[in-house]
């Protein structure tokens, strides 16, 4: 099942990859990929709701909208304009005041939110990289990340503990940081009896002179994410992400099977 890569293919070559995989499954691939961002979606806007944020989101955009034939009126004068900006800002409800009483409520959702979410994305990251071995998969297998939930977890926090850490003195050691731990829940996906420190050692193993070979291979999809960020905000609906979400999970999955050194499974002579 191992073999041995002599060269590692440039971002191009690993995106065609992705391309071919996408048009031989693109109906069962897409159909995942809907399914992933539609559970992320609703995940998010029901603790959204029962937190109270939108509800809160929505007292102020409301409030602010109360104020917008003063604004126009005082475009032409400074002062004035000045006047009702700090007056919008002193009628903006406190966080803290609005709150009150959800105490409990917020870190609750919190910590059932990141409980469901990292296992579904973990489930996602399973699915893709069996696609990209050119195994078909199902929607079935993105609730497979929950058969290791607090693994998932625990490289998720430890993760974005040390991006976090590393972004506190600058923006770079985050992203280096961010790179170096990027293959962990597809170490877990692959061998899902390693704990989650062992994952993430094998991923720093793994990024080790390569790191920037994945951060070109991320900015190479900056126009396709510009133009799914626009269509989202035109229609209110990620629907260019749905094809986008894959495409480039399948990509980095490319990547990640050249550093491990995957080659598939001989294919047995057929006998007459």
């Amino acid at each position: 099942m191992k073999g041995v890569f002599l060269m590692f293919s440039d971002s191009r070559e690993l995106k065609l990859r992705a391309r071919a995989r996408l048009r031989q499954r693109m109906l069962p691939i897409l159909l995942v990929a809907a399914v992933y961002i539609v559970a992320g979606y609703l995940i998010n806007y029901f603790a959204s709701e029962l937190s109270g944020a939108n509800a809160y989101s929505r007292a102020v955009n409301e409030l602010v909208n109360s104020y917008a034939g003063q604004v126009r009126d005082a475009l032409n004068d400074p002062e004035q304009l000045q006047a009702v900006l700090n007056q919008i800002y002193a009628s903006v409800p406190s966080a803290m005041e609005f709150f009150a009483g959800r105490s409990l409520t917020g870190p609750l959702l919190s910590v059932l939110v990141t409980m469901i979410s990292l296992p579904l994305a973990a489930g996602y990251t399973h699915h893709i990289l069996f696609e990209s071995r050119k195994k078909d998969t199902s929607v079935g297998y993105l609730m497979h990340g929950f058969k290791v939930t607090f693994k998932t977890v625990a490289i998720g926090l430890l993760t974005g503990l040390a991006v976090a850490l590393g972004s506190v003195f600058l923006v770079i050691p985050g992203v280096i940081l961010s790179l170096m731990f990027s293959m962990s829940v597809m170490v877990l996906m692959d061998d899902p009896d390693k704990g989650a420190i062992a994952c993430m050692k094998e991923s720093a193993r793994l990024m080790s002179g390569h790191k920037w070979r994945l951060f070109k291979l991320y900015f190479s999809f900056l126009l396709w994410t510009i133009a799914a960020d626009l269509v989202t905000y035109l229609l209110r609906a990620p629907i260019l992400n749905i094809y986008l979400t894959p495409y480039i999970n399948l990509a980095v999955a490319n990547f990640y099977n050249e550093l491990v050194h995957y080659q598939p499974d001989p294919v047995e002579p057929i006998e007459f």
